[in-house]
């Protein structure tokens, strides 16, 4: 089922991008035939200062959209911080620092050494937390985590 699903969505990867492709021909062949006659008379119509103008307005936009991306860009990033063994985002949850997945199978062993880990559902591995070799569990950790 999966190999199904990734070969749909290449293909429309694929598909999209050469629809873009075409696209961004036709528009380039539009622009050369109508760059020849049609701007050529809009240029010596319209007035300088106009045109100066508009190359201000369009310049501001593209810096104020670039700023707005990367405003949103950054935003929704997580940000994953690594201590006692693991990743951990602003929520205090924790990530496989291998993977990036939350973890979600948290195991402690009282009886003997104590052991505290998580299994990461992704890759398998067995993560315990330590804060400086010793065992911490997960509690603790979370309460030491700013």
């Amino acid at each position: 089922m999966k190999i199904i699903d990734s070969i749909k969505e290449h293909t429309i990867k694929i598909l999209l991008s050469g629809l873009f492709a075409i696209l961004v021909f036709l528009a380039g062949s539009m622009y050369h035939d109508l760059s020849a006659t049609f701007l050529q008379t809009i240029l010596e119509a319209t007035p300088k200062p106009l045109l100066l103008k508009l190359l201000i307005v369009a310049t501001i936009i593209v810096v104020l959209m670039s700023a707005l991306s990367l405003y949103f860009y950054l935003k929704n990033k997580t940000k994953l911080i690594p201590k006692f063994g693991v990743l951990w985002d602003k929520n205090k949850e924790a990530y496989c620092p291998s993977c990036k997945i939350p973890l979600s199978e948290y195991n402690e062993q009282e009886h003997g050494p104590p052991i505290y880990e998580f299994i990461c559902m992704g890759c398998g591995v067995d993560i315990r937390l330590t804060n400086f070799e010793n065992p911490i569990s997960l509690k603790n950790a979370q309460k030491l985590i700013k």
